[in-house]
């Protein structure tokens, strides 16, 4: 009796192991569905290349679908936004032209009511179940984070200064990171 206990404990402390690989090899991510969406989703976007990037570069796209990919790209397009908040408010320091100051106060409040907007959105996401209304509240609210930066562009065309160039090159990457929003909002469906 004891000798069987032992051969069934030995085989048994021999195959845990083989049920633990087993067992992980089935756990492993799939990044194949993953990068297929991506690689979707970039085919739409204005810059593919700056989509495939920053989502591809993002380690939380590995087992993401796609409203984990709407979350990530906000995330992003948000911290962006931060960014040129910030390069806003530095060239607002140093600006001397009255009407330059005026249309970088402008950027600024464009740019904070972009960042307001994909908070919204990014809220939105975080709903477990997606309404027809969710989801358009999602795309208004991106179509309305991507039009800042053009409104900001736009001012100073009209205006008698011209845009710094690394306020037209943030511009321009915001405009793209949005984008990639609003191509995942338009293929969200709901429930």
């Amino acid at each position: 009796m004891v000798y069987s206990f032992k051969i069934y404990s030995s085989l048994l402390v021999s195959l845990v192991p083989w049920f633990l690989f087993i067992s992980l090899s089935d756990a492993r991510p799939n990044r194949k569905p993953t990068t297929t969406l991506i690689n979707q989703i970039c085919s739409q976007a204005q810059n593919s290349s700056l989509c495939l990037q920053v989502l591809e570069s993002d380690p939380r796209s590995a087992r993401a679908d796609l409203r984990g990919l709407g979350k990530i790209s906000i995330d992003i397009a948000r911290k962006d936004a931060k960014q040129t908040s910030n390069l806003i408010a530095s060239l607002l320091k140093e600006a001397t032209n009255s009407s330059l100051k005026g249309q970088y106060d402008v950027c600024a409040e464009l740019y904070g009511g972009a960042i307001d907007d994909l908070n919204g959105a990014g809220q939105i996401l975080n709903k477990k179940v997606l309404s027809p209304f969710d989801i358009s509240t999602v795309r208004i609210k991106a179509s309305a984070a991507f039009d800042g930066p053009v409104t900001c562009e736009d001012g100073f065309d009209e205006g008698p200064a011209n845009e710094p160039s690394k306020l037209k090159e943030a511009n321009k990457k915001f405009k793209d990171l949005c984008h990639i929003v609003l191509v995942i909002g338009a293929s969200l469906k709901s429930g």
